[in-house]
């Protein structure tokens, strides 16, 4: 399995600031028109940085906000804006579906046998089976290329919108056999030239994995904040462990409700493994078996503390091979002199 986010990205999991990569200088992935299909957080930053390059793609807006809309028009980080159905992001050489999961699908429900022969697909949903199960189902799996970009904020809409969203962000793409290698190569392509880092992946492993790493600290940060809610504490009242641990609380309620809509049984079973864990912790408290406690904090923070420890074991390492003799060491008797 891929080394999963280091960032659940649809947690919004921050990433240390990175500079922003130069553009190239054609148009990304060598796409010359791109549409996107949501203009919030996700969309927005990408209009923002497909507006910034040199020789920028022409760029189609569409969503069902048109006073967004009309606000990235006037901004002049799109060339045209149009609301769903109107057709417009089939006049586009690549079609980025950049809205909720359930829009997702039903935008290809209703405009995917309308695209051109020639439009490849690709999204930012966060789920990869979904997307193409509806994409063989209107003929457009051999052009679909389903996207996740591991970044996002627990923020939303396009006021969240920043043009080095995508900078530094593991990309992680998926697609059915029937794709084209040029298809894939210019899909990829235009995920790093971005400033995306593209990570191939099965689409059910791929889904699998961010039930765990992604949709699970979700539920769990959603859950505190309800006990706390119910226990009468507001988020003032919190100090920096509860702020981290409640944070993902404050993601787009629509986006969350969709992608769990969709969500497959590990989640579930993710469910299922950290109740019985609450209940094990429960039952050791009720009988002051602090010892157990113990052990069980002790994994927990060796788990927590892994990829430290195997960093400074690596830097060791190297410190010693730095350090060690050239040519043979000399054993034996105390009368050797240097």
């Amino acid at each position: 399995m891929r080394d999963s986010h280091g960032e659940a990205l649809l947690n919004g999991e921050e990433r240390e600031p990175v500079v922003e990569a130069l553009a190239p200088e054609g148009p990304p992935g060598g796409f010359r028109s791109v549409a996107v299909v949501g203009l919030g957080l996700m969309g927005g930053s990408l209009v923002q940085r497909l507006h910034s390059f040199s020789r920028p793609p022409r760029i189609i807006g569409v969503d069902v906000d048109s006073v967004t809309g009309l606000r990235v028009r006037g901004d002049g980080l799109v060339d045209v804006f149009g609301l769903p159905g109107d057709g417009l992001a089939g006049e586009a050489d690549l079609v980025v579906l950049a809205c909720p999961v359930k829009a997702a699908l039903r935008f290809l429900g209703e405009e995917g046998r309308t695209l051109r022969p020639e439009t490849v697909v690709t999204d930012v949903t966060g789920l990869n089976n979904p997307i193409l199960r509806k994409a063989s189902q209107v003929g457009i799996l051999d052009r679909t290329v389903t996207g996740h970009p591991l970044c996002g904020s627990e923020s939303s809409g396009f006021a969240a919108a920043r043009r080095d969203l995508y900078e530094g962000a593991r990309v992680w793409l998926s697609a059915d056999p029937t794709v084209p290698e040029s298809i894939r190569a210019a899909v990829a392509a235009f995920w790093t030239d971005v400033g995306g880092g593209v990570e191939w992946i099965d689409a059910a492993e791929h889904d699998e994995t961010v039930a765990w790493i992604s949709h699970l600290p979700q539920i769990l940060a959603s859950a505190l904040a309800g006990a706390l809610d119910s226990a009468g504490y507001r988020p003032r009242d919190l100090g920096p462990g509860g702020r981290d641990m409640t944070r993902l609380a404050g993601s787009s309620p629509t986006m969350w409700a969709d992608l769990l809509e969709y969500s497959v049984p590990a989640t579930g079973l993710g469910l299922t493994s950290i109740s019985r864990a609450l209940a094990m912790i429960a039952d050791l408290l009720a009988r002051r078996e602090m010892d157990h406690i113990k052990e069980f904090l002790e994994l927990t923070h060796a788990w927590a503390h892994e990829e430290d420890s195997l960093a400074e074991r690596a830097e060791a390492e190297s410190r010693t091979a730095d350090t060690a003799p050239e040519g043979p060491v000399p054993v034996g008797g105390g009368d050797e002199r240097p």
